[in-house]
């Protein structure tokens, strides 16, 4: 069993906690991904739906429980950004801020981890500007390389699945993530997203097994 924080929710309901890390133990125990992944991707879905409360605290918690240093955080949250919105993001880059040094975390800044190029994220739109756009901004998200291409590719199936966003920009990333993982990985990485919405992981895995089969 993976070591989760839980302890703010039997503050509150027993009940809820026990049910909770009961969830964790389907959703953690997804052989396919990592426990990093799996926690980049839940504080991803946090930023995407603006759940900034005592969800996304314990989320950050669980990140410096297992290693994930604060720059790391730092660099999720800019990845996110285009995919959830700046504003959101500006959000939780001041959330997390706090809940750092609530829990004492070491904040010294870090040197930047910035590729001069990075795989081409963008999907194809009618407007000129909008794509020129997606471009740069999808462009600089991707070349945040504090995270692997493959903890990438899973946080923006994340963050499609917390828009239930199932189109062309869904089937682009399918294909991004494919070049970092085998299909029943990347199966993990979207069944994972049962435990933020079993409605939205049911029609997200129904996307995927299209896609995969156009691939």
């Amino acid at each position: 069993m993976v070591d989760l924080p839980s302890g703010p929710l039997a503050e509150v309901d027993l009940e809820f906690q026990k049910m909770a890390l009961e969830t964790g133990g389907f959703t953690f125990e997804l052989a396919g991904t990592s426990v990093r992944e799996k926690l980049l991707q839940v504080t991803a879905h946090d930023i995407c739906r603006g759940h900034l409360g005592l969800a996304f605290t314990m989320h950050i918690t669980a990140l410096d429980m297992h290693g994930v240093p604060y720059a790391d955080m730092l660099a999720l949250i800019r990845f996110v950004a285009p995919y959830a919105g700046y504003p959101a993001a500006a959000d939780a880059l001041s959330r997390v801020a706090q809940a750092a040094a609530e829990r004492g975390l070491d904040t010294t800044p870090q040197p930047s981890q910035v590729a001069e190029s990075s795989p081409g994220a963008a999907w194809p739109v009618d407007d000129p500007w909008l794509a020129e756009f997606l471009v740069s901004r999808t462009g600089r998200a991707w070349s945040e390389e504090r995270l692997s291409g493959r903890e990438r590719a899973f946080v923006a199936l994340t963050a499609h699945i917390a828009r239930s966003a199932f189109g062309e920009s869904y089937r682009k990333h399918v294909a991004l993530a494919l070049q970092f993982a085998g299909p029943e990985e990347v199966r993990d990485a979207v069944r994972f997203t049962a435990e933020l919405s079993v409605i939205d992981a049911a029609d997200a895995l129904e996307a995927l097994e299209n896609a995969l089969a156009a691939a």
